[in-house]
């Protein structure tokens, strides 16, 4: 019997998605729903935000450490490029341990013969704009943190895995066969073609914004499934 286990990635700094699916002999035994929510502490308490909670959807929340300030790492506070960019560093680092802890919580609870990673290929926008090439930097700086955790899970358990970056294109011509399918498009699939109520029972189309992150990873789980069948991936 070989285990293999799946797990689709949609990167981002204020909600990461993330499923799991674990298969015997290229069955689906079982699947988990992660999310990683940004909390920017914008109530200035000390009480952590607590996200709407979705059935089926396991969710964390992270904030940017008290250790270290972004205004100690700067040398011209009014530098905003600067300063924007230690805070996506800051965000990439502490998002990406926890990322890290579901990603090595599942590799030792299913202890699988392999391990198939997909993870959104961000590529330059169409349109220009200096906020937009921030994003997209701060997004590849994410990946490369995600990235190197997996290496190092796998290589230290010593556990063969292959990583998918698909372009969302790709992806969502794969899933929807349409390549620029919108958020309601993706949802509605994974609804209708998917029995998507049966994995997430309280999603209903009016909860696209909620849930929009954890069906992008959905969609790149099932992309990663269908190269493994169509590759007969061993």
């Amino acid at each position: 019997m070989n285990k293999t286990l799946i797990i689709g990635l949609d990167l981002s700094f204020s909600c990461t998605g993330i499923t799991i699916s674990y298969l015997e002999d290229n069955v689906g035994k079982s699947i988990q729903f992660h999310r990683v929510i940004f909390d920017d502490n914008s109530n200035k308490t000390n009480k952590k935000y607590t996200p709407t909670p979705i059935k089926n959807v396991n969710t964390v929340t992270y904030r940017l450490p008290t250790n270290i300030l972004i205004s100690d790492m700067v040398f011209d506070k009014k530098d905003i490029n600067n300063f924007e960019q230690c805070e996506s560093t800051l965000k990439g680092l502490i998002s990406s341990k926890k990322i890290g802890i579901i990603i090595a919580k599942a590799l030792d609870d299913y202890k699988p013969d392999e391990a198939i990673f997909c993870i959104e290929n961000y590529i330059m926008p169409s349109f220009e704009g200096q906020n937009q090439l921030k994003v997209v930097a701060g997004l590849i700086q994410l990946q490369g943190y995600v990235r190197e955790l997996i290496i190092r899970f796998c290589l230290d358990l010593k556990i063969p895995f292959k990583l998918f970056t698909p372009t969302p294109k790709s992806n969502k011509l794969f899933f929807t066969k349409n390549g620029n399918a919108d958020k309601s498009e993706m949802l509605k699939i994974f609804l209708t073609e998917y029995q998507g109520n049966k994995l997430l029972p309280t999603i209903t189309m009016e909860s696209v914004h909620q849930i929009n992150d954890v069906i992008d990873a959905f969609s790149l789980c099932m992309y990663a499934y269908g190269k493994i069948i169509s590759n007969n991936i061993k």
